[in-house]
């Protein structure tokens, strides 16, 4: 008994000392407010169209940090009740790390799983079991470093249970306190996420009270503790000078979200995800492969549903195993009633363990072993994958980020020399600036194959292709390599990687000759279509006055039409933009008034360009058509240009080919002296023809 606990205790030692030394870079990291506030600020959570997203895990370590500086938890994120968030934020006040929240909440769910199963099997050798097998599982393993509540809202329930279950074994006069404690440990299981699975164990913790002692008053106490569990955590709310009736309007708005949520359920697809690893998306409704899923947990669930109709013939530990098996099956049920993630399991993984050991042991010692090893070494082979990811993800997000000139994220993937030599913000400036200098609205990377091996350095091959705002696209090939640095996949940054030739000391430069599009006349002659000399509007987001903001939008929203409304035009602004760097928005498809010039050009901020625009007239015999960016996809500008632009309805469409025509100029690039290293793109100037329908 000795020497199988010692090796189990050698066992998980070494596998938490592994998860550190492959966490290492994260746990070593140091938190910067001022990245996660951008980040934050330019996510979806406050730019409804922004594709520069932010996971859970991002939102609640910002949300974390806001709240552990003294933030009003309703304000932002409400709907997640604040406890989790913040022990985030506490974590990283004390630790100037956010990720050490993953490793301590991991380790303290750890520690009450042993507890709790130590106290149901009576014996520490099997406890110790159940304890390394969810120590290796490879979604536990993948939570040891990241900012996330299920693992404390899972400490929470175990904590619940072993109040729950000592409550018989406590001495008479002190069980009102264990029943307290109970109560206590449900409101705060409450208030680490959103309380969707409180109700189960709420009725759990009921019945069982009730069967233990029959006393009403012990149920009182039950429900009165969870309330003031529940409310512990809003002490600072209360301290900001809120009151109660405040903090029920919010509840009621918190349970209106989750009861008039537009995310529909993806029905079972907790059971399939446990027993098949495949998930149903939440959002492409797309069924997926879990990554951290372990073919343990179908084997695991059997067991403990088989495990119900085994159980020790002691009328106490019936009870107590009972309770575990419907709160277990219970919270899965309703997980297969909801829209679910993978991740949610982790609130549970403690009890299937448990219950599915529990079948195990009933087994003969032979092939108990056997099963067990057996889970163990499929545990850490899935776990693998975790612990030393393959450089895909990297890649895939250097493509993303490189796609869309999230320089500011892009700068996280870069090893540590090159973070050593450039500042992020000198990063992040350089490469926009760069992109402005070349009116680059789009870059597009195809890679030739995505690398995939674990041996550093691994390069990736792509065919890059950069998308202008008024003289086209080039192409060119380019070669970037990852390399492996404590575990992470790196970038050893060079500017040729975004663009061949780019240094610190060069620029791009772009000379345009504007071509038109020709005209559609009608028989009289009179433009039923034309290019003129329109203007090109231009938001500097940094100078614009905060409470003329709304104001400026809806009168581009006018002036643009009902293509591009404010919601569009105030993503474009303020996206992905430096304050003091200009922002294109588009070009006015119409001439301004004297009334309209005046009154646009009066806000701070706003430069108007000559440029040539497209007018449409009227027509009640043929149908003009409309133009639209053909080379590259414009969510929230209206940036014409003759080259870019093409005939996609009607006469525009139909005589697309004699209408084009094809903006004259040059993108070179230069040194300082202005010198020219590289031309890019040296185009002759192609003007339309008319047409008559």
């Amino acid at each position: 008994m000795r020497k199988g606990i010692l090796a189990l205790l050698t066992l998980l030692t070494a596998y938490l000392l592994l998860v550190i030394y492959a966490n290492r870079a994260l746990y070593l990291s140091r938190f910067y407010e001022v990245y996660w506030k951008d980040k934050y600020e330019h996510s979806q959570w406050k730019l409804p169209l922004s594709i520069r997203t932010i996971g859970d895990d991002g939102l609640y370590l910002y949300e974390g940090y806001r709240l552990a500086k003294g933030g009003d938890p309703t304000l932002l994120n409400a709907e997640v009740p604040p406890l989790g968030k913040y022990l985030i934020g506490g974590t990283i006040l004390l630790f100037q790390n956010a990720f050490v929240h993953g490793l301590w909440t991991s380790l303290l769910l750890l520690w009450g799983t042993y507890l709790l199963a130590r106290r149901l099997f009576h014996q520490a050798l099997p406890a110790l079991v159940v304890v390394l097998l969810l120590a290796t599982d490879p979604l536990t393993t993948s939570q040891y470093a990241r900012t996330m509540l299920e693992g404390i809202q899972a400490t929470f329930l175990i904590l619940f249970l072993l109040a729950l279950f000592h409550l018989t074994h406590s001495v008479k006069k002190y069980q009102s306190l264990v029943v307290v404690a109970a109560g206590v440990a449900l409101g705060l299981f409450s208030e680490a996420k959103a309380p969707v699975l409180s109700p189960v164990l709420a009725l759990c913790g009921l019945i069982y009270l009730w069967r233990m002692t029959n006393k009403w008053s012990y149920l009182a106490w039950f429900l009165l503790s969870a309330a003031a569990g529940y409310l512990l955590p809003y002490i600072v709310y209360f301290l900001q000078g809120h009151t109660l009736l405040e903090w029920l309007k919010v509840q009621k708005w918190i349970a209106s979200f989750y009861l008039h949520g537009n995310i529909a359920p993806t029905w079972g697809s907790a059971v399939t995800t446990l027993i098949t690893g495949r998930f149903q998306n939440i959002f492409s409704r797309g069924w997926e492969v879990a990554p951290q899923w372990s073919p343990v947990w179908g084997l695991l669930l059997v067991a403990a549903v088989a495990g119900v109709f085994r159980l020790p013939h002691e009328e106490e530990s019936r009870v107590e195993w009972r309770i575990l098996v419907a709160v277990l099956l219970l919270i899965i049920g309703l997980y297969a009633a909801i829209p679910f993630w993978t991740r949610y399991l982790v609130t549970i993984l403690p009890l299937l363990y448990i219950a599915g050991t529990h079948f195990l042991t009933r087994l003969p010692i032979k092939r108990n072993v056997a099963v067990i090893i057996a889970c163990l070494i499929i545990n850490l082979v899935s776990s693998f994958s975790v612990l030393f990811p393959s450089p895909r993800d990297t890649v895939l997000q250097f493509i993303h980020n490189t796609e869309n000139f999230f320089f500011a994220d892009l700068y996280e993937d870069l090893t540590t020399k090159t973070k050593q030599a450039l500042s992020r913000e000198t990063f992040r400036r350089f490469g926009m600036q760069t992109m402005t200098d070349g009116q680059i609205e789009r870059i597009e990377v195809t890679p030739k194959v995505i690398p995939s091996s674990r041996t550093s350095p691994q390069i990736l091959t792509a065919t890059v292709t950069y998308f202008t705002r008024e003289l086209g696209s080039f192409t060119r090939e380019l070669t970037i390599p990852f390399v492996l640095e404590d575990n992470r996949w790196r970038i050893p940054w060079e500017w040729s990687y975004l663009l061949p030739g780019l240094t610190p000391q060069t620029h791009l430069n772009t000379e345009v000759v504007p071509a038109r599009r020709g005209s559609i006349l009608a028989s009289d002659k009179t433009p039923l279509a034309y290019d003129a000399v329109s203007f090109l509007v231009s938001v500097t987001p940094g100078q614009i006055e905060p409470i003329k903001e709304a104001e400026l939008l809806t009168l581009l929203e006018r002036l643009f039409g009902p293509d591009k409304p404010a919601v569009h035009l105030h993503q474009r602004i303020y996206g992905n933009s430096l304050g003091d760097l200009s922002v294109p928005v588009g070009v006015l498809p119409r001439e301004l008034t004297r009334e309209e010039y005046a009154m646009l050009s009066g806000y701070r901020g706003v430069t108007l360009t000559p440029h040539m625009g497209r007018t449409k007239g009227k027509s009640d015999i043929v149908v003009i058509g409309d133009v639209a960016n053909t080379h590259f996809f414009e969510c929230c500008s209206y940036l014409y240009a003759t080259t870019n632009y093409d005939g996609v309805t009607g006469v525009e469409m139909a005589k697309n080919n004699v209408l084009k025509g094809y903006n004259g100029g040059t993108l070179t690039l230069e040194d300082a002296e202005g010198n020219v290293l590289k031309t890019f793109i040296d185009r002759e100037k192609v003007d339309g023809k008319n047409v008559e329908p």
